[in-house]
């Protein structure tokens, strides 16, 4: 009897000493990112980990925004900042030192082995700029906005430059988190396979309209325009908050009236009235393509869904259907 009350004694000490040990709980790094297509890159890479915050919404425009209290906040508190570059969020280079000093700040476009194209058509708008800006107080913005006429910053829009950008999301987040260092690959394996499958998929759907002449509303596309060897399209303005010239809208509806062009794509967040002028009184075929996914719901799909719905419309504009 005495041996099995030490035995029970025994057990019941070591049963309470588990229950007392502190359990180690591995927390995921806070991850912010700043706009949809690269917050989906991200959220990708940590399906199953954690849920990155998107600081940007559909209602700012990245060149020129105002944190609101909560995304002031989520900066705080962030370990990691996932961004594009000052040539597309401009102000956030300078809010990152005041609100996230000791976040690791992770500019993509500063990262080696990326496909980097200048702006399209950035030297045929300077004159409209230039006289715009003498014009309007308002569009005399700081000089790091003079960085758009070098460097075209919509760099995810080439899908070999999203999956070197999940390449570098899996490096930065396992370094961060070693203990879900396993899950961070596995996840970057699954998109890398789809972001290949989507590449080929838009190959073939745009292979028959390469040398089909377009009008795009910015020159977000330069980079799909490149990877899938179309024909350059002729922009609209140099980016949605520098308005273009007379003499511009004027070369570019003489285009749409001879017949020269197959489509014009507008975007949500650009000037409808500026396409409306372009396109006059011809029957010249429109579409719209999106380069950041307004409308569409934040998370890890938001990058695919985005995507085919711009190889979609540009593909059936260009071949004639309906956009």
């Amino acid at each position: 009897m005495a041996k099995w009350t030490k035995i029970w004694a025994l057990g019941w000490m070591v049963l309470t000493v588990g229950l007392a040990a502190p359990v180690k709980v591995v927390a995921e790094p806070h991850v912010v990112a700043s706009i949809k297509p690269l917050h989906a890159l991200v959220a990708g890479v940590m399906r199953g980990v954690g849920s990155p915050q998107l600081l940007l919404d559909d209602t700012q425009s990245p060149h020129y925004f105002a944190l609101k209290p909560s995304q002031a906040r989520q900066l705080q508190k962030a370990d990691i900042v996932f961004w594009i570059d000052p040539m597309l969020e401009t102000p956030l280079a300078k809010l990152l030192g005041h609100m996230a000093p000791d976040a690791q700040h992770v500019a993509m476009m500063d990262q080696l082995g990326l496909v980097l194209h200048p702006n399209a058509n950035a030297a045929a708008h300077a004159n409209d700029r230039a006289s715009t800006h003498n014009q309007d107080p308002e569009h005399d913005h700081d000089h790091e906005h003079d960085g758009h006429a070098k460097v075209n910053p919509h760099i995810w829009l080439d899908t070999s430059n999203a999956q070197k950008m999940v390449v570098l999301i899996r490096d930065r987040l396992a370094t961060s988190d070693p203990a879900h260092a396993g899950d961070y690959a596995a996840n970057a394996e699954t998109l890398l396979q789809r972001l290949s499958d989507l590449e080929n998929t838009a190959a073939a759907k745009l292979a028959g309209v390469k040398a089909l002449r377009f009008i795009m509303q910015h020159d977000a596309f330069f980079y799909t325009e490149r990877q899938f060897g179309l024909s350059a399209g002729l922009v609209v303005a140099a980016d949605h908050d520098t308005p273009p010239g007379t003499a511009h809208l004027q070369a570019l509806r003489d285009l749409v009236a001879s017949g020269s062009i197959a489509c014009v794509f507008s975007e949500p967040l650009g000037t409808p009235s500026q396409i409306d002028i372009i396109v006059g009184a011809s029957s010249v075929r429109r579409a719209t393509v999106d380069p950041v996914g307004i409308g569409l719901a934040a998370g890890p799909d938001l990058y695919f869904t985005m995507m085919t719905a711009n190889f979609d419309a540009m593909a059936r504009c260009l071949a004639g259907g309906a956009g």
